[in-house]
Parts: C-alpha cells; sequence; structure tokens
C-alpha cells in the first residue's frame, strides 16, 4: 500500500492526544513515528514495538505481555498486561490494556 495517513488517538497517563500523521503500510505492518519515537505495528501477530533513544518496548497483545529492554545495558524487564479490549478490523487497529495500576487506550486509524 506504501504511505498512508493516520489518525492516532492516546488515552494516556499524562492526557488524551490525538494525531494526524503519516505513516508507511507494507507486508501488514505499519511504520510510523510519534511522539519521538518510532512505532512498529504488526497488524497480524498484534504486536507494536516503540523504540526510543533510551529503551525498546515491546508491547505483544495476543499474549498480554510487555517486554521493556534498556539500550544502555540491554537489561529486559517483563510485565504483564491485561488486555481488556482489542479490535483489529480493516483500517481500525483499538486497544485498551492495563498494567498493574493504569489503563492505556490506543486507536490508531488508517484514513
Amino acid at each position: 500500500m506504501g504511505k498512508v495517513n493516520l489518525l492516532v488517538k492516546c488515552c494516556l497517563i499524562n492526557g488524551n492526544f490525538e494525531y494526524n500523521i503519516k505513516g508507511i503500510l507494507r507486508n501488514n505492518e505499519l511504520i510510523f513515528t510519534f511522539e519521538d519515537s518510532k512505532m512498529h505495528l504488526n497488524l497480524v501477530s498484534n504486536v507494536l514495538e516503540k523504540e526510543t533513544k533510551d529503551a525498546l518496548v515491546i508491547l505483544d497483545f495476543n499474549n498480554s505481555k510487555c517486554l521493556y529492554i534498556l539500550k544502555e545495558n540491554n537489561k529486559k524487564l517483563e510485565i504483564p498486561i491485561e488486555v481488556l479490549e482489542l479490535e483489529n478490523i480493516d483500517n481500525l487497529f483499538k486497544v485498551k490494556y492495563k498494567n498493574i495500576d493504569n489503563t492505556f487506550l490506543l486507536i490508531i486509524k488508517i484514513i
């Protein structure tokens, strides 16, 4: 498919955000830059990778786990997450998940 327009909505600890950004859709993987992070969303396996300058965060929504890897020393921390809602149909990816005390909502729509 190539370049696509995305509507990204987030409900995070520090507030609600909505962005219109550009991304690339290739081989069922959506690649985009979001809040100074490079994001890869595999639309088949429901795995979201978020790479920052300091860490790599891998959210595996099918297996309810989060892997946090520090780049400085390659230290890994696995955190269980609870997937409360997962919708991946047509041009919409929506996930609501919880870790320990916080609930997050991420909606990515190809427009």
